[in-house]
C-alpha cells in the first residue's frame, strides 16, 4: 500500500521539488516548473498479470536487456475527492525505487518499444517505460493522443466525481538495461510504483503551438497543447477585407485542434488565443495572417530535427526563413530528433522558430522519424480527418499532394489508386508533390536501402512521371540535391532536407542508388555542386544548410536555392518550371 499527502493538502500545497526544479518540462520531478501541484493521496494495488489479480505490495522491476522483456504490469487506485471544482488537473506517473545514484525516468507510452523510442530503442535505457499503456479514470479511458507519446507525466482530461474514484492503468513493462554505453551508470529498479499528481485552478500556459495547419476560402485551422485541461478561445478578426470578430472554443481540453470558420474571401486576418482554467487566463498573440492565393510565395525545408544541441541553429535558420515572408511552409519531415518525447517539442523545435509557425501555415509529410502523436496532434493536415497524412490541395495555380512514405505503396494498392486520381484528374498548372522518402539520392543515410526509398523510386515516381507532375520534395538525407529522372523513372526530384539537423554526414559515394547523380568520379568529394552526368542535369550539396524558396506565377513556378549563414555563399541553383 502506498499513501502521501492527503487530498485536502492539494489544495493549498505545492511541493517544493516541483517549485524548485528548473525552467524546462523534462525533469522527472513535475510536469511543469511554473505549476502548482502537489501528491494526491491514493491507495493503489499492483498485478503482475495484467489485472488478473491483485496485491498491495509494489511491483518488482522486470529483468533487462533485452527488446522483448515485456511484462505485463497493471496498477488500480482508489482517492477520495471532497471537491472536484477545486481539482484543475491531474497527471499519472511511474516511479522506482532505486539504489543507484544516477535514477533513471520512468515513463509512459501507449505505443509499443519502436513506437516509444522512434527506432532508437536504447534511448529507454533511462526507463522503466509503461509501454501500450490504457488508462482508465472513473470508468472511462483516457486519451494520451493520437500516436503513441513518451511521457514523464501523462495529462488526464478525464472528470472527477465527488467523493471516490477510480484509476486503473495496464500495459507491457519494458526496461532496457544493457551494458555498453550504460554499463556503470545505471541499474535496474528494484521496485515500481506510482503516483497521482493534482494541480489547483491557475494559469496555464498556451504551447507546442500554435502551428497553422490546413487551411481554405472560409476556414483557417490550428493546434496546440495547453498545461493544463483548459477551454482554448480563439479569436479571429478579418482584415482583409475587414470583418467583425470570430470565436471559436475548444472546451478542457490538453490536445487542442481547431477549425475557424471565417467570411469567403478573406485574405488576411489577425487572431489570438486565451486559455481559460477556472478565473484564470492566459493570452497569446495577436498575430497577422496572409493566406496565400493567386499570389502564391512558399519556402520548403525538412530534417530540423530538433534537439538541444541545435536549439539556436534552428532560432537563427528559423529567422532567416521568416525574413523571406512566405506566405506558405511545405516541410519535409523529421522536425525533432526524438519525436516521441512530449516534453521536448516546444523548447527544440517550436519556440526556437518564434512566431513563424503561428504566422505561416504549414503543410507536412512525415519521414522516418515523424510516427508519434505530437506530430499528428500539431499538424492538422488537408485530409478529412485532418490528420491523414495522404492528402491534396488546390491553392491558387498549383496542387499539393503530400504522401506517407512510411505507409505502403504498390502498383494497384488502395494508396496507388487514390494518388492516380488526383493526378488523374488534376487540371492545376503545377503539381507539387511532398514524399518523405527520395527515390534516387547520393546521400549518406541512402546508402542503406529500404522499403521506403524503393517504393518511391519504384512506384510513385514512374507515376508521377506518366501523369507529369511538376516536381517531387523530399527529406531523408541532411543534404541539397536536385536531379533530373528520365520521363519514364519520375519527374524533378529535390532533396530539401538540411536546415537544422546539427550533426552532419557526407556523401555515400553510393552513386548507384541515383543513377541521375554525379558520377562515381565525384563519388569521393564531400560537397559537389553544379553539374550533367549521362546527359541530366544535377545540383547537390553535402551537408548544406538551406531552404527552397518558390514564387508561383499564373504560366511559371520559379525555384531558388537559399544557403543559410556560412553556406549563403557556397551554393547556387534556381529553376523554372513551365505550366503543365
Amino acid at each position: 500500500m502506498s499513501r502521501v499527502f492527503p487530498v485536502m493538502s492539494v489544495l493549498a500545497i505545492a511541493m517544493p521539488a516541483i517549485l524548485a526544479a528548473p525552467a524546462r518540462a523534462s525533469q522527472p520531478n513535475g510536469p511543469f516548473e511554473n505549476i502548482k501541484a502537489a501528491p494526491l493521496a491514493a491507495t493503489w494495488q499492483y498485478s503482475r498479470d495484467g489485472g488478473k489479480t491483485f496485491v498491495n505490495k509494489p511491483l518488482p522491476a522486470p529483468p533487462g536487456g533485452s527488446r522483448t522483456s515485456n511484462f505485463p504490469y497493471a496498477w488500480k487506485a482508489t482517492f477520495e475527492v471532497p471537491d472536484p471544482a477545486k481539482i484543475a488537473g491531474l497527471w499519472v506517473r511511474l516511479v522506482e525505487k532505486h539504489s543507484h545514484p544516477d535514477t533513471p525516468r520512468a515513463s509512459i507510452c501507449n505505443g509499443g518499444i519502436e513506437a516509444a523510442s522512434g527506432g532508437y530503442w536504447k534511448d529507454l535505457g533511462f526507463c522503466p517505460c509503461l509501454l501500450d499503456a490504457v488508462i482508465v479514470l472513473n470508468g472511462k479511458e483516457q486519451k494520451i493522443a493520437n500516436g503513441p507519446v513518451l511521457y514523464f507525466w501523462v495529462p488526464l482530461e478525464g472528470e472527477l466525481r465527488q467523493g471516490t474514484n477510480t484509476l486503473e492503468m495496464h500495459g507491457n513493462v519494458y526496461t532496457y538495461w544493457g551494458g555498453g554505453e550504460f554499463a556503470g551508470r545505471e541499474a535496474p529498479a528494484e521496485a515500481i510504483d506510482a503516483r497521482i499528481l493534482a494541480a489547483e485552478a491557475q494559469p496555464a500556459k498556451i504551447y507546442n503551438g500554435p502551428i497553422l495547419g490546413d487551411f481554405g476560402d472560409g476556414y483557417f485551422t490550428l493546434a496546440c497543447r495547453t498545461q493544463l485541461p483548459a477551454d482554448l478561445i480563439v479569436e479571429a478578426t478579418p482584415t482583409e477585407p475587414p470583418g467583425p470578430p470570430i470565436t471559436v472554443t475548444s472546451r478542457k481540453k490538453i490536445w487542442h485542434r481547431v477549425k475557424v470558420e471565417i467570411p469567403k474571401g478573406t485574405r488576411k486576418l489577425s487572431y489570438q488565443l486565451t486559455a481559460r482554467v477556472g478565473p484564470h487566463e492566459t493570452r497569446r498573440g495577436p498575430w497577422a495572417v496572409a493566406f496565400p492565393g493567386r499570389e502564391l510565395h512558399f519556402v520548403a525545408f525538412g530534417n530540423v530535427c530538433g534537439h538541444s544541441s541545435s536549439i539556436d541553429l534552428w532560432q537563427t535558420n528559423a529567422k532567416v526563413v521568416s525574413d523571406a515572408q512566405p506566405n506558405l511552409i511545405l516541410n519535409t519531415g523529421n522536425p525533432m530528433e526524438h519525436g516521441s518525447w512530449e516534453w521536448c517539442w516546444d523548447e527544440f523545435y517550436i519556440e526556437p522558430a518564434g512566431d513563424l509557425f503561428a504566422r505561416v501555415p504549414t503543410l507536412i509529410t512525415p519521414c522516418d522519424r515523424d510516427f508519434s502523436g505530437v506530430f499528428n496532434e500539431l499538424h492538422y493536415t488537408p485530409a478529412a480527418d485532418g490528420y491523414a497524412h495522404n492528402w491534396s490541395k488546390v491553392i491558387g495555380p498549383a496542387r499539393f499532394i503530400g504522401l506517407d512514405g512510411n505507409e505502403t505503396w504498390a502498383v494497384g494498392n488502395a494508396n496507388y489508386q487514390w494518388l492516380e486520381n488526383e493526378l488523374k484528374n488534376a487540371k492545376d498548372k503545377f503539381v507539387v508533390v511532398l514524399d518523405g522518402y527520395p527515390g534516387y539520392s547520393s546521400g549518406a543515410n541512402s546508402k542503406r536501402r529500404n522499403r521506403s526509398l524503393d517504393q518511391t523510386r519504384d512506384v510513385v515516381l514512374p507515376l508521377l512521371g506518366k501523369y507529369k507532375a511538376s516536381l517531387v520534395l523530399c527529406s531523408w538525407d541532411a543534404d541539397y540535391e536536385r536531379c533530373e529522372p528520365t520521363p519514364n523513372k519520375g519527374v524533378t526530384q529535390i532533396i530539401t532536407g538540411c536546415i537544422g539537423k546539427a550533426s552532419m554526414h557526407r556523401w555515400s559515394g553510393v552513386i548507384a542508388t541515383n543513377p541521375f547523380g554525379p558520377g562515381p568520379d565525384a563519388a569521393p568529394r564531400s560537397s559537389f555542386g553544379k553539374g550533367v552526368y549521362k546527359g541530366r542535369e544535377w545540383c547537390g550539396w553535402c551537408s548544406l544548410r538551406h531552404f527552397l524558396d518558390f514564387d508561383v506565377q499564373d504560366d511559371a513556378m520559379t525555384m531558388k536555392l537559399h544557403g543559410i549563414g556560412a553556406f549563403s555563399t557556397l551554393a547556387e541553383d534556381h529553376k523554372t518550371f513551365k505550366a503543365r
